[in-house]
């Protein structure tokens, strides 16, 4: 079977937001029959740098594939220096590809979604995705930290079952929620659903202890999927 080659294209970025401290969520415009599944990810490069690349996953809804699509970036290296001097409007020598990715959730069944840092990003799409039933676990560092935390109400009025927690609080904070990080025991009592799929994406060491855990309280090993990802640990 031939391996499927996804063309490059050049969008414009449409606008920029902050998401939290060093993390930015950039919009660009979408081309032509661009659709994406919740989960899935793209490549970026510049016209003039093709040896650096970087992969960010999509957060934006699939709904909204044919206008626009968004990512979630944390602004550290010379990369994201470069994404963050882009000028809504202007092509910017920006080149994307894909998208890749066979992580993937289509809404069918109940999907517990378990993240640790800027891992919550490919669920922000599962959890706007409008169909199915939703819990996530996330966690961030302090209250600052929790990405999308502005949506999280809306979220919930779709039905998505939202625990967020931090796990360095300080003691000049307003946090009341949780705190601390996911153990498997946390994550299986929220699910409360021997039939649930997990998804774990974050740091590895967390996504490791996870995956171990849930399988030990009884969830099969094929309900654990754990993205493929470089470690956050700096972020988490």
């Amino acid at each position: 079977m031939r391996k499927k080659i996804h063309p490059e294209f050049r969008p414009a970025l449409l606008a920029v937001r902050d998401e939290g401290p060093g993390m930015r969520t950039f919009r660009f415009a979408s081309w032509p029959d661009f659709a994406f599944s919740p989960g899935q990810f793209l490549t970026f490069h510049f016209t003039d740098d093709s040896k650096t690349r970087r992969a960010y996953s999509i957060c934006s809804s699939p709904s909204a594939a044919h206008e626009y699509f968004e990512v979630t970036v944390g602004m550290v290296g010379k990369f994201s220096d470069r994404l963050g001097g882009l000028k809504p409007g202007r092509e910017g020598k920006l080149v994307v590809r894909g998208p890749f990715g066979k992580w993937l959730w289509d809404g069918d069944g109940h999907a517990v979604l378990v993240s640790g840092g800027t891992g919550i990003a490919p669920f922000r799409a599962m959890a706007l995705i409008g169909k199915g039933k939703v819990t996530i676990c996330y966690s961030a560092k302090t209250p600052e930290c929790l990405l999308y935390k502005k949506e999280y109400d809306d979220w919930r009025q779709n039905g998505v079952e939202v625990n967020a927690r931090v796990t360095q609080p300080g003691t000049d904070s307003n946090w009341t929620g949780q705190t601390g990080r996911w153990t498997a025991v946390d994550v299986f009592a929220a699910a409360n659903d021997a039939a649930a799929v997990y998804y774990l994406c974050g740091p590895a060491k967390m996504v490791q202890e996870l995956r171990g855990g849930l399988g030990r309280l009884g969830a099969a090993p094929e309900n654990i999927k754990a993205a493929k990802w470089d470690d956050y640990t700096d972020l988490f």
